[in-house]
């Protein structure tokens, strides 16, 4: 009875408010209107990049077409757009970690909506931060992502497998030359991993520098990648 009391006493003091447009609401994360403006990418997109298919195109876009990708499919459920905007960076650098619950839903609906079958993989991992950065932020968002899908698909999580070997600068403030430059062979991987399917996580897919690194990696140890972000820019 006292939690119930002091749980009232607390939307009183502080009442709800959207996370990204900050009206307030009676309950959640979000208001109707921002729930409603998330934009999810549906099929046909492109294997490799994510991006629309035209008419003309067929799984691959004609600029994929052309590149060698060291992963075999990707999958970005959201348009990195608000509310998603805001959602990230309170949940990547503002210690809002009990988002994972929503993105995470967010993500499992529209991976069963698209017909995503994890039943073939052996793991899932995610895109890892150097020990500085991880011990800065107290958490990796992309591995508390993927502990939860894993969980909920009932396949192997696994956080040791691949790990960054030094501190990199912030892909955000860098454009795409320098993003490659910047984690050009910054990730190592521990294991044999011959034949293994392996479902690699990251939050955000912007040039796919840093997945394409870190898959590289991975098949070099002999695994097949998939790469899953919860969103796209």
């Amino acid at each position: 009875m006292l939690k119930k009391y002091i749980s009232a006493l607390k939307d009183i003091l502080v009442p709800r408010i959207c996370f990204a447009c900050e009206e307030k609401i009676p309950e959640g994360y979000l208001c109707l209107k921002c729930l409603q403006n998330i934009e999810f990418i549906n099929p046909p997109f492109c294997t490799f990049c994510g991006c629309k298919l035209s008419a003309q195109e067929e799984r691959i876009c004609l600029k994929c077409a052309k590149i060698a990708f060291p992963y075999e499919k990707l999958i970005c459920v959201t348009k990195y757009k608000s509310p998603m905007v805001e959602l990230i960076h309170l949940f990547k650098y503002k210690n809002y970690d009990f988002l994972v619950e929503l993105l995470a839903a967010l993500m499992i609906v529209h991976l069963k909506r698209i017909g995503f079958e994890a039943s073939g993989c052996d793991f899932m991992t995610a895109v890892p931060l150097y020990k500085t950065k991880l011990r800065d932020r107290g958490y990796n968002q992309a591995g508390l992502l993927a502990q939860y899908l894993a969980n909920y698909f009932k396949i192997s999580f696994k956080n040791d497998i691949i790990y960054a070997t030094r501190e990199s600068l912030s892909q955000a403030k860098l454009d795409k030359k320098s993003r490659l430059t910047n984690i050009k062979g910054i990730f190592n991987v521990r294991n044999n991993l011959e034949n293994k399917k392996v479902i690699l996580l990251d939050d955000i897919f912007t040039t796919g520098s840093t997945v394409s690194e870190c898959a590289n990696a991975l098949k070099e140890k002999g695994a097949r990648v998939t790469i899953m972000t919860l969103s796209k820019t």
